[in-house]
Formats: C-alpha cells, structure tokens, sequence
C-alpha cells in the first residue's frame, strides 16, 4: 500500500457517524465564515482582473457567490476561490501554516451545483478534504512553509481534491488517482505576497483539485507511489529526510484536525502573521491606557518562519499593507481596531499613518525555544514618550485555538460586515440561517440563490 492509497482508504471510510457535534459546529462556523470572506471578496480587483480573462470566466451553471454570473464548473471553482481570500480574512489553520477553507469550499459548492447534495453529505466531504491536507501539512511543515512554498495551494489541492472525490462518490482506487495527479498540480510561492497571484493560489488549488477528482472519475491515470517515490511530491517539494511521512496518517480522524486544535478565525482582514503583533499591541494599550501619540517606538519580534513576509517598511500597494506588520501596527493603533477601510489608499498613503511606521521595528525573535505549535512566537516593547518600557508576548493570536475559540458574536458581526458588501441585511441573515442549518438541509440547490444578491445591490 503507498501513501496515496492509504489515505484513500482512509477519506473513502469517514462517514457522518464520524462527524462529533463539535466537529459539525466548527464545520459550520468555517464554511459561513468563508462564505462571508467570499462575498466581500467578490469585487475585488483580482476577480475583476480574472473575469476579464478570456478562458478564465466560460459561461456555465455555476454561481459566483455575491455575483449574478454563472460559469462552467472549474471556472467557478476558480473564481469563488479566489475572491474567498481575496481580502485575506479566511480562517487559518496551525498545521497548515495558511488557510484550510477557501481551496476546498469553491470546489464543492460547484459540485453542489450540477449533483443533488445533502447537507450532510457536503458537511462530511469538506471535513474529509479539510483532514487531508492538515494531516499532509504536519508530514512536511514547517521545513516546506520555510522553503517558500504557499501551503494554503501547495497542501490544498490535495483538500480539495479528497473533497470533491468525496462528494462525487469516486471509490478508493478513483479517489487515489486524484490525490496522485493532485501532486503535479500543487503550486504557489510565497514570493507573490502581497500581489493578486496569492489569491490567485487558492482559486488555482481549488479547480485543480476538482478537476483531478473528475477527471480520475473519468479513468485519467496517475502514480500511486507519487507521494514516497525518489523524484515525489515529498523529496521534491521538501528535500530527502525533511518530512515525516508517518505523519500523514497517524491518529487519522482521532480526534478530527477540525475538533483539535480546531478552528482559527481570523478577526483582522490582513496577514495572520501579523495579528500576534496587533494583539499584544491592543492587551498592552488596554492594560496601560497609552493611544499613538504616545509611541516612541515599537519593536515587535517574530518568529523568522513568518517574519520573511511580513517584514514590509515600504509599501507599494494595498496588498502589500495587508502583509505589513510595521503598517498593521501603525494603522492599528491609530483606529483602535483593523477593518476593510484600514487598507485603502487613502489610509495606507496617510502621512500620520507613514510617519507612525516608521517608529515600528521588526526583528526576528531570538529565543526559538518559546516556540509553540504554529510558530506564531511574537514578543512586542513599546518605548512610552514618557520614558515607560511595556513588553508582551504571545504564543498565537486570538481566536486560534480550541482552548481559546473565537467569540460567537464577533464572528457573526465579521459575517455581518463582510455580507453587507453585497447583500441586504434580510439576504445576508437568510443566507447565515441556511448556512448554520446545512446538516438538516436535504438538498444544497437553494443556496446559490441565498448568495445571489438582489438587482439593487448587484448594481
């Protein structure tokens, strides 16, 4: 048996008897989430860009979400999965090192759209791609987030081709054949931070990894041994002896990655690797009751694993603020909070908001050995004019955790807020009740129809 194969055998056996209420909850909150994500992204200019791309947007059934155009399967795959982290705000994952939703989400609701699907059914794929490419991810991070690949492409072709060769009802040996030609679609670096060709990953790993499940559907062939073999996904993506393959595989679905460490919600719309340094700001102004005008300087130290695309003093565009932690900083203190407003033109090009940047220092942190899972180690020291050194440290973000979920209420006013970008509050609040009831749902067609908005706010 290769690697391929057992894992396989392994997606083909999960069942909804293997779904925990905790498990269906968290799935629920990650899919309405990044459904929310999708819609603010929906208009931005790298889905415009796309749609204007001729082969990119061939007319089809599928719906765009928050859009009123229809595309052919893998186009919508690609489009939804792109404008899903357009802005950056879609939930992350410890394993991964990036963002486990937007690959696999795009790909299912595509198929939701050309099979019947229950909720159930839906629930339980998403849950089967979501384990697979968290148990990849921990075979080969974070050597290969450190060689520069993009995990939320790299790892999340394999997710959502496990999903959609769940959904599709492929049988083992169909579904190891997807997975195999999923090897020789993984791509993405992360040189293109902070550009369109970042979100551009996600859309590529989501129509990827549907087309390899259809096309293995339809008897395509591909190496099982892809995975272990000399010249394989594992020895070239990452380099002989710097992965655990066992990893793969080992307390397979025992517990759900979804259930623990569980989900991670973002609460700022800009790089996770910036939110450590945000959070600790924010418990340290709380605390001390300081406000910008009273920053001398700011050093933030961060774990180098994510320090390398974060560390942006000069900004070239809004893309590239968003992957600023000096910007990050800076406009944060100055709001008091991040929000979509925060990375426009007008705020990142603001001479108060340059001038306070350039107070903000960052370095990597020097004592690796306070490292916990995620590599999130972040250490600020904020110098006060009045001569007061104040210092915090955190291990991980807010939200990140099971032992520290992201509070229900302020994941539904992000929902809220990102919605509002496209549909009426009546329509975002129809959408969110089908959303949170999708496992008693027998059929997934209506949904489209629930993100479609009206004429008025299409316009």
């Amino acid at each position: 048996m290769t690697l391929i194969t057992d894992l396989a055998e392994r997606i083909c056996a999960l069942g909804k008897n293997d779904l925990t209420p905790v498990a269906i909850a968290n799935a629920k909150t990650v899919i309405l989430d990044t459904v929310g994500c999708t819609l603010a992204g929906t208009h931005e200019p790298v889905v415009e860009t796309m749609l204007q791309t001729e082969g990119l947007a061939t007319p089809g059934h599928v719906s765009l979400v928050g859009r009123t155009e229809k595309l052919d399967i893998l186009c919508a795959a690609l489009i939804n999965g792109a404008a899903a982290h357009a802005l950056d705000f879609d939930d992350v994952n410890i394993a991964m090192g990036g963002h486990p939703s937007a690959p696999i989400l795009p790909a299912l609701f595509a198929i939701a759209e050309s099979q019947p699907v229950s909720g159930i059914d839906f629930m339980v794929a998403f849950i089967a791609g979501f384990e697979t490419e968290t148990r990849m991810a921990r075979a080969v991070n974070f050597h290969h987030y450190d060689l520069g690949w993009h995990p939320t492409a790299t790892m999340g072709v394999f997710g959502a081709a496990a999903a959609s060769a769940k959904l599709l009802g492929l049988d083992r040996d169909q579904t190891a054949l997807a997975l195999s030609l999923s090897a020789s679609l993984a791509s993405g670096v992360k040189a293109n931070f902070g550009t369109m060709t970042k979100p551009y990953h996600v859309g590529h790993a989501a129509r990827h990894g549907l087309m390899a499940a259809k096309l293995a559907q339809n008897g395509f062939t591909a190496s099982l041994d892809v995975l272990e073999a000399k010249q394989g996904f594992l020895n070239v993506y990452n380099g002989k002896g710097n992965y655990q393959a066992e990893l793969m595989t080992k307390d397979w679905a025992n517990p759900l990655d979804i259930v623990e460490p569980g989900i991670g919600i973002k609460l700022y719309p800009c790089c996770d690797s910036t939110h450590a340094t945000v959070d600790a700001l924010f418990s340290l102004q709380k605390q001390y009751g300081f406000g910008a005008s009273d920053v001398a300087k700011i050093n933030t130290r961060i774990h180098p694993l994510r320090l390398t695309h974060v560390n942006r003093p000069e900004l070239r565009n809004s893309l590239d603020a968003k992957f600023s932690v000096q910007y990050c900083a800076a406009r944060a203190l100055l709001e008091g909070g991040l929000s979509f407003a925060s990375f426009d033109a007008q705020a990142y090009n603001d001479p108060v908001a340059q001038e306070l940047m350039g107070r903000v220092y960052a370095a990597p942190h020097d004592d690796l050995s306070l490292t916990r899972p995620g590599n999130y180690l972040t250490e600020i020291d904020v110098t006060l004019r009045d001569g007061r050194q104040l210092n915090k440290r955190l291990d991980r973000p807010f939200g990140r955790h099971a032992d520290e979920p992201a509070p229900r209420e302020l994941i539904r006013a992000k929902y809220d807020d990102c919605a509002a970008r496209v549909l009426s509050a009546v329509e975002a609040a129809r959408l969110h009740d089908a959303i949170m009831a999708m496992e008693t749902l027998t059929s997934l067609s209506g949904l489209s129809m629930l993100w479609t908005p009206s004429n008025d706010m299409a316009a």
